[in-house]
């Protein structure tokens, strides 16, 4: 399917003082460690890589002397490796690096699908930098270029196609600086036979009495790869009492019954004149196929409700939604509107029976949230196994047109992605690179993906320890993607404007004008990045998507006249109010009062 992409400016950086640096840095340890059999760590001599290392702290002082011997010993490495390739030598040089080139980052990124992952957008450079091992690697350019005027420049070479037309493999690392983080060294060691596809991260920190802190006095530590620069290890482990026990109790529940629940779905789609999926091979789709599923508990059940009504308000067939409740009141719910939408519903009362009920107040991070992960994790799983492809949504969504539309016309052919995420829009180092939403994704029923959500089920302590399965599930998309070429895709929010959400209504106020005057027509919008229930309702409400009637909050369904529940909590159009002026709205909201202090109003921007 063509996509539909907003222009971006192409890169117009040209400075490239930063990758020189940090491929000076790294070439000098790795040269000095390949020229020795044995490295001795405990060596502070001048010419061992400790000695360099402590150094790094030194950034201002050392970076004139090291970038001029590490660029002057590149210059060399690719004058001989040119000269071997203009007389047709085909021996293979010893040098870790053959040749170096500079590309544009944007179009690197565009040539291979932004690698999966949202736009790496960092005001440090718009160039990558291409490392040539192997002298049959270097592309014809540098092969046929004379040498640099400035022995300190790196080759730039604007096709990319060209730059990387000998590459036989590719190994491909987002690397950068983020902010608080001291002068970074980066080590490449070459080995024959041991490749290794994981980046271990040391660190200068002081003592735990110390609070742990950055110290560059102190010597370089083993940290976890998204320890912060205060010390902080933002996957601190589970202890065995009370989560990794809790989590095995858990699992047994699961294990006893898995097989009853998938019986009882499979009983449940043949009841709704769902066909089984025909037999595939792996990563092939079908529209037909997929599943839409989500999962709510009491206290979020009027987003539900919402979601059915702003549904039927614009015509969408929903017999392909199936909700898992995790409580009584929320089923009952649910079969209310079965009859006329035609949504599914099932309740694992053998695994979401003990889980709360939430409330009101119910919010990012605390326990019922936690407690809803789980049974996010396994209505995702269960589909997969069933052998359907799952579109998961959170209940804060509202459709504009089916997404499944997309998703069964998006990724043919060699970019037949598995997962496909929206874009969260969140850079924390925690969720880093893919900052992919996981309260809306779509996935394939093949068994890269089935082993992903088993994995991540195993991984429920975690969950409850770090209170979100998204921080868990990035780094298990980045493992899986690495070990077994699992294909993840994020839809970028400046590409994709189709799937917006809360980034979009709290800082992209450009792309909500847009979406309100009809200029831009989304397939959904994704209520996230809010904090709370009741918050959530009041965006939608002055945005022009709240179509709950008052006497249906809360599933209270005060239905005295008998009527279904589509007509007796849907309004067919939206009932709007106004909150806070300096948030997107329908119609001005100029007279309410302000949600961040002293902000402008938002028909004034």
């Amino acid at each position: 399917m063509q996509q539909q992409q907003r222009q971006r400016s192409p890169p117009v950086g040209r400075t490239v003082t930063f990758l020189a640096i940090l491929a000076g840095i790294s070439f000098y340890s790795g040269y000095h460690i390949s020229s020795k059999n044995v490295v001795d760590f405990e060596n502070n001599g001048n010419g061992s890589p400790l000695s360099k290392l402590k150094e790094c702290h030194d950034y201002q002082q050392r970076i004139n002397q090291i970038n001029t011997e590490v660029n002057q010993l590149i210059a060399d490495s690719t004058t001989k490796a040119s000269d071997s390739g203009r007389n047709g030598n085909t021996n293979k040089d010893s040098s870790f690096i053959q040749a170096m080139a500079r590309v544009s980052k944007h179009e690197l990124m565009s040539a291979f699908d932004n690698f999966g992952v949202a736009t790496l957008e960092s005001p440090l450079s718009d160039e990558a930098l291409i490392i040539y091992n192997h002298a049959d690697a270097i592309p014809d350019q540098l092969l046929q270029s004379s040498p640099a005027a400035d022995e300190h420049t790196i080759t730039r070479i604007d096709n990319i196609t060209e730059a990387m037309q000998k590459c036989g493999s590719l190994n491909v690392q987002f690397a950068h600086t983020p902010a608080g983080f001291r002068p970074q060294c980066h080590i490449w060691i070459p080995a024959h036979n041991l490749p290794a596809f994981h980046v271990n991260r040391w660190m200068r920190l002081s003592d735990a009495t110390n609070n742990n802190k950055f110290d560059h006095n102190a010597p370089l530590k083993h940290v976890g790869s998204i320890t912060t620069p205060t010390g902080v290890d933002r996957f601190d482990l589970p202890k065995f009492k009370p989560l990794i026990s809790a989590h095995w109790n858990a699992l047994l529940q699961f294990f006893e019954h898995a097989d009853a629940v998938l019986m009882d779905i499979q009983k449940l789609f043949e009841s709704n004149n769902i066909k089984p999926p025909p037999i595939k091979q792996i990563n092939e789709t079908f529209a037909n196929e997929a599943i839409t599923v989500m999962t709510v508990n009491q206290g979020q059940s009027d987003l539900l409700v919402n979601f059915f009504c702003a549904a039927q308000s614009r015509g969408l067939d929903l017999h392909r939604v199936l909700v898992f409740v995790t409580d009584e009141e929320s089923k009952r719910l649910v079969e209310g509107f079965a009859k006329d939408l035609g949504v599914m519903v099932y309740f694992d009362k053998w695994n979401f029976a003990t889980m709360p009920k939430g409330a009101a107040s119910e919010k990012y991070g605390d326990e019922t949230f936690t407690s809803m992960m789980f049974a996010k994790i396994l209505c995702c799983l269960y589909i997969n196994l069933s052998g359907y492809d799952a579109l998961y949504q959170d209940v804060d969504v509202v459709y504009y047109r089916n997404p499944l539309d997309f998703f069964s016309k998006y990724g043919s052919g060699s970019q037949n992605y598995d997962i496909i995420f929206q874009h969260d829009g969140s850079s924390q180092s925690r969720y880093a690179p893919y900052s992919s939403n996981s309260g809306f994704f779509y996935s394939r029923a093949n068994k890269k993906v089935q082993y992903l959500f088993t994995s991540l089920l195993y991984h429920g302590d975690l969950i409850r320890k770090t209170r979100t399965h998204q921080q868990v599930l990035t780094q298990l998309l980045l493992e899986h993607s690495s070990l077994f070429g699992m294909k993840v895709k994020v839809l970028d929010r400046h590409d994709y404007y189709e799937f917006p959400g809360g980034y979009h209504f709290n800082y992209d106020h450009s792309t909500m004008h847009q979406i309100i005057s009809g200029e831009l027509k989304p397939y959904i919008f994704h209520m996230f990045w809010t904090d709370g229930k009741e918050t959530k309702v009041k965006f939608l409400k002055q945005f022009g998507e709240w179509y709950v009637n008052d006497d249906c909050r809360e599933g209270s369904m005060n239905n005295t006249h008998g009527l279904p529940a589509s007509i007796h909590c849907c309004s067919a159009k939206p009932l709007i109010s106004c909150y806070f002026k300096d948030r997107p709205s329908v119609v001005p909201c100029n007279d309410s009062p302000s949600y961040d202090k002293n902000a402008k109003s938002f028909w004034d921007q």
